[in-house]
């Protein structure tokens, strides 16, 4: 498995530009996995109808409910959060729903336990600058965010979120860079030589808003051409983890 390169994508919130990422991940045969929350307070999300459109091509994951951070409330409104929005989704798109996703990447160790209680089989987390399989399942990390975070944004997030591995990743494979197209050309390098997981996640409104789709269109080609990485949904990628 550590000799193995995957290359992975996720797309968070459930807006309806996800369409648009959805059509150049297919223009350039790529996988994804999005997930939607069934309603966000900060923005629209798709139609029930909009998601199984998209579920016939892509994997779907949960992201709660009401798109709400789950530190802080109640254990029983936390585990309706959870367990409530993977019923949903697989009610309303008529599949299994294996990879959760933490709004906002906050969680702690119940929190964690509840979204394997409910039968998913990973969980991703906004842990930055991270390439290697997690000790924990429902503690994956990301290698990139496309978004252009500053330097103390990157260092202040790792150091909040206790990711010091990311941290010293930040200096040592992506060299501090500041600029994500450039930061996942790192993650990808790194991974197609040494192995590991390549992980980019995005929004898709967040593209949208600062006006990257040319950027992103350019980093979904550069991924097409690597063709000694495994192409992987997040979904396959916890179940290798399990398998292994």
């Amino acid at each position: 498995m550590a000799n193995c390169s995957y290359v992975t994508i996720s797309v968070d919130d459930g807006a309806v530009s996800d369409f648009r990422t959805a059509d150049l991940l297919s223009k350039y045969g790529l996988q994804a996995t999005f997930y939607i929350p069934r309603q966000n307070p900060e923005r629209p999300v798709m139609s029930e109808e909009q998601m199984r459109e998209l579920s016939q091509k892509f994997e779907i994951g949960a992201h709660t409910l009401h798109h709400v951070t789950l530190t802080g409330l109640p254990e029983s409104e936390v585990w309706s959060e959870i367990k409530g929005s993977k019923q949903w989704l697989e009610d309303t798109i008529g599949k299994p729903v294996a990879s959760f996703c933490y709004p906002r990447g906050k969680f702690n160790g119940s929190i964690a336990a509840a979204v394997k209680r409910a039968g998913f089989h990973g969980a991703r987390t906004c842990f930055f600058n991270l390439h290697t399989f997690p000790r924990d399942p429902f503690v994956w990390g990301v290698s990139t965010h496309a978004f252009s975070h500053s330097r103390f944004v990157q260092l202040r997030h790792a150091a909040r979120e206790g990711n010091f591995l990311g941290m010293l990743n930040f200096v040592r494979t992506y060299n501090s860079t500041t600029d994500w197209q450039q930061h996942f050309q790192y993650a990808l390098d790194r991974v197609e030589r040494d192995g590991g997981i390549a992980h980019l996640y995005l929004h898709s409104w967040e593209i949208d808003e600062c006006g990257e789709w040319t950027r992103l269109e350019a980093v979904f080609a550069e991924i097409s051409r690597r063709n000694r990485m495994t192409r992987i949904t997040n979904g396959a990628l916890f179940q290798t983890w399990g398998a292994a």
